[in-house]
């Protein structure tokens, strides 16, 4: 893993909440409250710019690699047609052991700079043999 990626942008952008991308997702989890849930999680915000591209600034080898964690900060659902700029960037990068850490933030913000949501994903590729 590359520990020189601290801080490094993957992506920043601009993108509209699709409805029926919202609509997809509600379908696919099909509960009740698939509608609310839909609303606060269509994104995963490490593979927005394509999961290369997180491989490439990483440089991450996916034989060794593991999804150690992945949470949520929300200050309002999502609304479907919006527009968000979002941000996604290498929070830290960090060695425990034989094993490297990655910790890999999304923010996106509404068209009036207000966060509406923050995202934290935890890598790890393991050392050794």
């Amino acid at each position: 893993m590359n520990d020189r990626a601290k801080g490094q942008t993957i992506l920043e952008t601009e993108l509209r909440v699709e409805p029926v991308k919202l609509a997809e997702l509600e379908r696919a989890i099909g509960t009740d409250s698939a509608g609310q849930t839909a609303a606060l999680v269509p994104y995963f915000g490490p593979t927005i710019a394509g999961e290369g591209r997180l491989v490439e600034v990483l440089d991450l080898d996916f034989a060794k690699a593991l999804l150690a964690g992945h949470a949520y900060e929300w200050s309002r659902p999502f609304v479907p047609g919006e527009r968000l700029r979002v941000r996604v960037y290498v929070d830290d990068v960090y060695q425990r052991g034989p094993n490297s850490f990655a910790i890999v933030a999304a923010e996106f913000q509404d068209g009036a700079g207000a966060v509406v949501q923050r995202q934290r994903t935890t890598f790890i590729e393991r050392g050794g043999e």
